[in-house]
Formats: C-alpha cells, structure tokens, sequence
C-alpha cells in the first residue's frame, strides 16, 4: 500500500523532474510549490498540485524596481506569504517531504503537531559549516566581511529541529550535518538525476580545447582557481569560458583576469545544453555545493568534469575514468588535470564517453523516483524513539 505523502518546495527546484513520477505510482498526496501563474507540472493529476506563485513575482517586482536592494530584510515577508499559503490549503499527510531552505518551519511545526512524519531536504552543507567556508573565501580574496549565517540560514537550523529524517543527495551534506550533531543513521543519501533526453553528447564543429564552467559566478563557486591554473598553463589553440550570472563582488577580481576568458553571459535553460556539446571539459571549482546538477548535465553531454571535493557531485566521479576530484581552492591541480587532457586528446575523449555511459545508467529522474519511493517506505517502518 502506498504512503500519503506531501511535497512541499519554495520553488521547484529539482522536484518538478521526479513528481510526476510520484503521483504516477500513487505516493504523491500533495505538491506544493512555487512557479510561474500559467506553469503546471503535473498536467495528468491537477488536483495534487498547488502552485503557490505570488512569491515568484513580488520577487521579479523587487528585482526590477528596488534592483536588489532591502531584499535580505524583505525577502522573508515574500517567502512568509507562500508558506501561509500552503497552511492555507493544508492537506494532512503520513509523511511530509520538506525542502529546507529557510521557508518552511511553520510547515514542518503543524505536520509534527499533527504527528506526520517529517522528511527535511537540505540543499547545501550544514549552515554552520557552509557559512564558515564562505566568511574564509571572503577573507582570502580581501572581500568585505559579511554574515553568512543570515536569516535564512538561521531559520534552516531552526527547521533541523524538526525533521525525523534528513535526505541529501550527497556524502559531503550527510558529513556536514554529522559533524553538527545530527545523527548519521536518520540521514539518507539519495544523488541527483538529469534529463538526459536533453543532455547528451553531440559532434564537435571545432577541434578547439575548450574549456567551461557553467555557474552563477560568485566567490563559493570558485571560479578564481580556475583562472588562476588558465593564467599559468598558456595553452595554445585553446580557451576558457565562463557562463552564469555574475556576482557584484567578483567583477573587480574579473577584471584581472579579463583577457584569459570568453563570457558566455547569463546561461539560460535553452542556451546550456549547447555551451556543453561545443566543449572538451567541464570545471567546477566550488568551495561548497551540496550536489551541482550541472556536473551531471555536462557528464551527460559527454564532458569529463573536473570539481572539488566539496561539490557533493563528486561521489560520481571515478577518478581518471571519466574526471577528476580535486581539493578546494587548488589552483595547481587544476591546472595539472586540464594539461594532462589536452595533451591526451583520445584520453580525454575516452573519459567523456564514460562520464555519459555513467549517468545515462544510474542518473536518470525516473531512477530517482524509484529509490525515493524506497526511502519514504524505510521511514514508514521505522518508529522514532521520542
């Protein structure tokens, strides 16, 4: 018999690639989520979702008019109203699959008051962990210092409290949580999907070693190591690009750099499929990620990925088979691992061969489903002790 269960996600996020999944099998109850008005993602069973979506465009309103300005201290009136939104249209449930973002306390508070099982869903690292590694990178690049652990950060330890089981999609998360106290045997390890319908390898129209990251560009994501290991290799008849929306912060640290790298500009959902095929190499250099989906997607478009250990991605990297785990803020091993594939060319090929054969097996949505369904069974049968 299948477990009633509701979604609930200040956003989309990854959801909407696995929900409908769900609700096929009949464990979906209800999904409560945050889009555009007009965006359905569940077109077979309408009635399991409530798109709460006054968020999204108070949001784009402020972005336009205030240019991001006060949104710290206004966001959390915004988020407030979608979270009176699903206690508006609440629907109980067995189970309750929460995304911990900083939005969802209230939520979780009733469904415990309720006494639903609570499944809480962090994004990145443990707050306190991920708020330390970025105070050290701001200090390391002469940024000026800034609280990390805001309000929303806050708020998600506040949410911790009230989770029976922790899902996160990678051994870097689950760690983090671990060395904070949670216990490791409620945790569940449960890796991304990727589209790969959309993501797949493609013919080359160059030969051009090319090398991309795709990321917001921003101190965690560390694009800096890599233009520090571009600067010293000097490679001939090749280039690095950088695609993503580009922090204030690091456009004056962009400028040191501004002759070594093409900029793609903002990378849009139509555009970032073909910024992989027309490349050799994928780098994420990330100071912190929870688990970067573009790290699959560039692995499914035939890329060997070069990334950190702090990317939770890298529990699908095997090492010199179809990429590369480096440690943060390594400029050198960087550099070493994009000469080794230039000048191992078949190589390089070879391993952008296995990272696609790799993720087309064991990374696709419908798996995902699969194995979540698994977990929300384990829970059930699990009595937690008070």
């Amino acid at each position: 018999m299948s477990i009633p269960v509701n979604i609930a996600v200040c956003g989309r996020f990854h959801y909407h690639n696995y929900v409908p999944f769900l609700a096929q099998e009949g464990y979906l109850q209800r999904f409560y989520y945050s889009h555009r008005f007009n965006r359905k993602i569940l077109k077979d069973y309408p009635e399991k979702e409530k798109n709460l979506w006054l968020k999204e465009y108070l949001l784009r309103l402020h972005a336009k008019i205030l240019k991001g300005k006060y949104q710290n201290s206004l966001i959390f009136h915004y988020i407030s109203l979608w979270e009176e939104g699903v206690l508006k249209h609440w629907t109980k449930a067995k189970l309750w699959h929460v995304m911990l973002h900083g939005t969802a306390l209230k939520i979780l508070q009733r469904a415990h008051s309720e006494g639903s099982l609570t499944l809480g869903e962090p994004v990145n690292a443990h707050p306190y962990v991920f708020s330390q590694i970025l105070a050290e990178e701001d200090e390391r690049l002469g940024l000026p210092k800034r609280n990390h652990l805001w309000k929303g950060a806050q708020r998600i330890v506040e949410e911790i409290k009230e989770t029976d089981f922790l899902l996160v999609s990678s051994k870097w998360v689950k760690c983090s949580f671990i060395k904070e106290g949670y216990p490791a045997d409620r945790i569940k390890i449960l890796p991304y999907g990727v589209d790969v319908s959309r993501f797949k390898p493609s013919p080359r129209k160059d030969n051009i070693f090319r090398v991309i990251c795709v990321a917001q560009i921003t101190p965690r994501k560390g694009q800096v190591y890599l233009l520090e290991a571009w600067k010293k290799l000097k490679l001939p008849h090749a280039e690095l690009c950088l695609a993503g929306a580009i922090d204030e912060t690091m456009k004056p640290i962009l400028s040191r750099y501004k002759d070594i790298f093409r900029y793609l500009g903002y990378c849009s959902y139509e555009k970032v499929a073909a910024f992989y095929q027309d490349s050799s190499v994928y780098v994420l250099p990330s100071l912190e990620d929870g688990f970067a989906v573009s790290t699959l997607e560039a692995m499914a478009s035939g890329l060997p990925v070069i990334t950190t250990d702090h990317n939770g991605a890298c529990d699908v990297i095997k090492q010199e088979i179809n990429g590369f785990v480096v440690g943060i803020r390594s400029s050198e091993q960087i550099a070493y691992c994009l000469e080794y594939l230039y000048r191992n060319p078949l190589l390089c090929k070879e391993m952008g061969e296995n990272a696609a054969s790799s993720v087309f097996q064991c990374h696709n949505w419908k798996g995902y489903a699969q194995k979540l369904i698994e977990i929300y069974e384990e829970m059930a049968s699990i009595k937690i002790a008070n």
